[in-house]
């Protein structure tokens, strides 16, 4: 039987040694079974760990030689998935969107806690990107009403139809939040991921990162690190209640300088917290 077992897990392991080229063992790892278990493929627990190549019908073996070659190719698998879940959804992704990150979901929950489910509110997702912040707020948060945010026409893509499951109550408007105020008022909440990586920052990054993802949605100037948190700050001023919340994802290395920086532009309560790896990573600030 062990014999057996070795023989017939042969795909498995030729998966993982390919991946080791690209990625640490571990990761090969991961990324083998998920190929392998999510959609398209869909292999059955089971045979995830027993199939031989032979065994796959001929259209599933050529898709999954595919997949294999854009991963060595420097693609990052959720793009040849064409998906990542994030926040118990499984969202669609593609090049020209930027994958959505495990830390994100720690912000999406500070909100959910910090907000009521019991009544109508408004939100609002600056630089929202695939949506995935959008799409888990509407889903946890059942009379909200949101505007998700984005300038990429390809981001917005993704956007839509990553919250199409929730009618009318998510919009998408493509604005650049640099340069256009935002005409909401009385927001119970401004919410934002956007860009802040600095140029400086930029060789540390893991290639698949910096070759594959948008670098709108990853990059800011070297000399202004903190350009979108000085505007949504400013636009934070005049769309939000009073009482209401400024959360936004941060770069670990400015926590304190961006909790400077919304004290300086008049906020109250304003908060650092660490994310789910302990890097300070989130800032909430009431109006």
């Amino acid at each position: 039987m062990q014999l057996k077992l070795r023989i017939m897990s042969q795909l498995l392991t030729r998966l993982i040694h390919q991946f080791t080229q690209v990625v640490p063992p571990q990761e090969a790892r991961a990324m083998a079974r998920r190929l392998l278990q999510e959609p398209p493929l869909m292999l059955p627990s089971l045979q995830v760990f027993t199939a031989r190549e032979e065994d796959l019908a001929p259209e599933k073996r050529e898709l999954l030689e595919q997949m294999v070659r854009r991963i060595l190719s420097g693609e990052p698998l959720q793009y040849v998935l064409g998906h990542e879940y994030f926040c118990g959804l499984c969202l669609e992704v593609g090049p020209g969107v930027l994958i959505p990150r495990p830390e994100t979901q720690d912000l999406v929950e500070w909100v959910v806690s910090t907000l009521p489910k019991e009544r109508n509110i408004s939100l609002v997702d600056a630089c929202t990107g695939s949506g995935c912040i959008a799409a888990a707020l509407a889903a946890q948060l059942p009379l909200a009403q949101v505007t998700g945010i984005d300038l990429s026409s390809e981001a917005l893509h993704y956007a839509r139809r990553n919250t199409q499951p929730y009618g009318e109550r998510v919009q998408m408007l493509q604005q650049d939040v640099l340069r256009t105020p935002l005409e909401m008022r009385e927001l119970d909440a401004l919410v934002s991921n956007p860009p802040y990586i600095s140029e400086a920052e930029r060789p540390e990054l893991d290639d698949r990162v910096k070759n594959q993802e948008p670098e709108l949605a990853l990059f800011v100037p070297q000399e202004d690190p903190l350009l979108f948190y000085r505007v949504l700050g400013q636009q934070g001023q005049q769309a939000l209640k009073n009482g209401g919340g400024l959360f936004v994802e941060i770069n670990q290395r400015f926590g304190a300088q961006t909790c400077a920086l919304f004290r300086s532009q008049g906020y109250r309560d304003v908060e650092l917290r660490e994310d789910r790896f302990g890097n300070p990573r989130m800032v909430k600030a009431v109006k």
